[in-house]
């Protein structure tokens, strides 16, 4: 069995809800407007089962100017067009209009129904199919047959005809995306929210997890049902309109023009990279009624200029998101303009479907000229110097554009293969030569924090990580620093050494040596100080050095072991190590040690004894236990 959407086109009262009715017995005009004033003003849907498991659904669009907009939700989705022509009148304004508004969308096969036969003589009736084949010319393969529904003569030409054009049409391929555009919402008793559309692509099964994006967001949900022109079914494959059950959301939260669909990265845009196919010429800030799926918004068109390949190329920016993925086609319709489309002012392809709003005109002509060629290799190119410094990430990838994400993908890792690219954490890609850039940046920030702060032993490896992850991202930092470590000789200046949390040069050893000059200057009063401390006013008095230089100097004193730091008090080394054994010692004979103890052991005056005891106590040798100290760990 398979399944096939047709959906017709063709002036208001031309016969199209009649003939609909003649080939499958149903009435399509369901609203009681519609019957009243005997035309169709919102979409009809109707099965027909030509035989030999061909299921059919139609799609029934109205004809009158005023819902041609109507007319193109209908068309989203169809595969042929059955075009109704009245005999009696021929083409006209809304005939050219849907056509126009069908080449746009991609068909490019049909059935011309020259209709009302009865009312005229064969001569008028081969006339209007003329008209009508000069109307189509070479755009679409057509065969044209006439009828007269209300006799029911010619009906089964039509029936054959339409056969025979579905029998030539491609086999779908299998699409792993499921999604619906959708164009009617209502509410079942016992059931819930229902909506119908025509799934274009994919599968929906009972149960699924689905997503119903649109305007206002993404809203989790699941099919609870699935019916297929009324009948229950399990499992529903494109292309089919279908009607589906949806769990847990309220009326209100969906509307026209949602998309349900089973892909996460399907989201709402306001701006989208086009190629055009216009009918009047583009002005900058024009705007213009944009339509797509089922779903419609209003957009200023900013020309991005003319690709290469001749074609002209705008950015959409949107009034109201669109939920859209590279390739879908769009119509264009503008009341003020005047042509041989009517009001359908043109339309195109979307080359991308989320692109970037701030980007180097050139740049971006680059990426979209590639997405028009339709080569993967050219379009990771494009993207990769387009997303530069930072790597371009794979999610960026799905469902954007034109050029499929599996194509890109791989012409990407083979780019990585040749050594034009390299993956970071198979999560994105960037130039080789980027990198390479950026491991010199690295080695250049590290050799300027030396030259800047000499008595550093080095700069913070976490710094260098934020301002190589402000550049070029998290994940191409590490590779970055993991470049900047090795003998690469592509990489400019010397290879930088990690020491714990300390990021420097290899050759560096320090500007000062700790024997001579300020440092040794302030390591001498220091350790003439011993447990009596020297505070930062002491050292700028034995060094002469500027205060900004003696924290350095101090600093360094600490990191090389030289000195500790206590309370505002920089100590010698040795004589704390020496007063630490000498605690441990006594608190071996005795279970307590009290302040008394300490300053007979110590000589030292309060202003040492309580940050050289805090300092024990931190570095668990002592506990403090009221005033006394007793060893850690004891009860």
């Amino acid at each position: 069995m398979r399944r096939f959407v047709l959906g017709t086109a063709g002036h208001v009262d031309h016969g199209k809800t009649t003939l609909v009715r003649a080939l499958t017995g149903v009435d399509t005009d369901r609203l009681p407007e519609e019957k009243r004033r005997g035309i169709t003003i919102e979409l009809g849907f109707a099965p027909w089962d030509l035989g030999d498991g061909m299921l059919v659904s139609v799609i029934d669009v109205p004809g009158h100017r005023r819902l041609v907009h109507t007319m193109i939700a209908g068309a989203a989705g169809i595969e042929l067009v059955l075009l109704v022509v009245a005999a009696d009148e021929g083409v006209m304004p809304q005939t050219r209009e849907h056509i126009a508004a069908c080449e746009i969308l991609g068909l490019r096969r049909a059935v011309v129904a020259v209709t009302k036969l009865d009312r005229v003589g064969e001569e008028l009736a081969r006339l209007a199919g003329e008209e009508a084949v000069e109307l189509l010319g070479e755009r679409f393969k057509a065969e044209i047959v006439t009828c007269s529904a209300r006799t029911g003569e010619g009906v089964d030409r039509v029936k054959d005809a339409v056969r025979r054009a579905l029998l030539e049409l491609p086999v779908p391929a299998e699409a792993p995306r499921a999604r619906l555009s959708v164009d009617r919402v209502f509410s079942v008793r016992g059931a819930g929210t229902v909506v119908t559309g025509t799934l274009v692509e994919g599968s929906l099964t009972i149960g699924a997890p689905l997503r119903v994006v649109g305007e206002t967001g993404v809203k989790e949900t699941a099919a609870r049902g699935l019916h297929v022109h009324d009948q229950a079914v399990q499992k529903a494959e494109a292309p089919t309109r279908l009607a589906v059950n949806l769990a847990g959301l309220p009326l209100e939260i969906v509307r026209r023009g949602d998309v349900v669909t089973n892909d996460a990265s399907l989201m709402p845009t306001r701006i989208l990279d086009v190629e055009l196919r216009a009918a009047a010429p583009i002005r900058y800030g024009m705007t213009a009624s944009v339509y797509t799926g089922t779903a419609r918004s209003t957009a200023r068109l900013d020309p991005i200029g003319e690709s290469t390949e001749g074609c002209p190329v705008a950015r959409l920016r949107l009034t109201t998101p669109l939920v859209v993925a590279g390739g879908d086609r769009f119509v264009l319709r503008g009341s003020d303009v005047e042509g041989p489309s009517g009001a359908v002012l043109g339309g195109g392809v979307v080359l991308d479907a989320r692109p970037p709003r701030h980007r180097p005109r050139a740049k971006r002509r680059a990426v979209v000229d590639a997405l028009i060629k339709g080569d993967p290799a050219a379009v990771i190119r494009a993207l990769v110097d387009e997303a530069a410094p930072r790597p371009l990430p794979r999610e960026a990838i799905v469902s954007r554009f034109i050029v499929s994400a599996e194509a890109i993908a791989k012409a990407a890792d083979n780019l990585v293969t040749k050594g034009e690219l390299a993956r970071i954490k198979n999560a994105a890609w960037i130039k080789r030569e980027a990198l390479i850039e950026l491991a010199s940046k690295a080695r250049r920030l590290v050799e300027e924090h030396h030259k800047k702060a000499p008595l550093d032993r080095g700069l913070v490896l976490e710094t260098l990580r934020k301002r190589l992850a402000a550049v070029a991202g998290e994940g191409a930092a590490e590779e970055v620093l993991r470049i900047a470590v090795s003998k690469n000789a592509a990489v400019a200046g010397e290879p930088i050494v990690i020491e714990g949390d300390i990021a420097k040069l290899s050759t560096f050893t320090g500007a000062l040596a700790a024997t001579s000059g300020p440092v040794g200057a302030a390591a001498k009063a220091i350790g003439d100080a011993g447990l009596k401390g020297v505070s930062e006013h002491g050292a700028r008095e034995a060094t002469g050095a500027q205060p900004r230089e003696v924290k350095a100097i101090l600093a360094k004193l600490v990191r090389e072991g030289v000195a500790v730091y206590a309370g505002e008090l920089w100590f010698s080394r040795a004589a704390v190590d020496d007063l630490r054994a000498k605690i441990v010692a006594h608190l071996e004979r005795s279970p307590r040690l009290t302040i008394a103890d300490f300053k007979t052991i110590s000589g030292l005056g309060r202003k040492q004894a309580i940050p050289l005891l805090e300092l024990f106590d931190r570095e668990g040798v002592t506990r403090r236990d009221g005033d006394d100290r007793v060893r850690a760990g004891s009860t």
